[in-house]
């Protein structure tokens, strides 16, 4: 499944929505200011309600958020 990541484009370069392949957003990876310090950047699904614990987390990178992003949207199959 391709996910892409955009970014927000109002001078914050670090918060990036995530969109699946028909290009309905279905979270964010961004940078969060009250994230632990070893694990600055924070993944969330947002596109199931009611959002379960593991559709969301904070990684030590980008890449990391984004490989966990996708390995929980996965897990459900990618249905919302």
């Amino acid at each position: 499944m391709m996910l892409t990541l955009k970014p927000i484009g109002l001078g914050q370069s670090d918060d990036w929505p995530v969109f699946d392949s028909e290009r309905h957003e279905i979270g964010r990876v961004m940078r969060h200011p009250q994230a632990p310090r070893d694990a600055p950047w924070f993944w969330t699904v947002t596109a199931r309600v009611p959002q379960q614990p593991t559709d969301r987390g904070y990684a030590a990178t980008r890449e990391t958020a984004m490989a966990s992003f996708k390995a929980a949207w996965l897990r459900d199959d990618g249905q919302p």
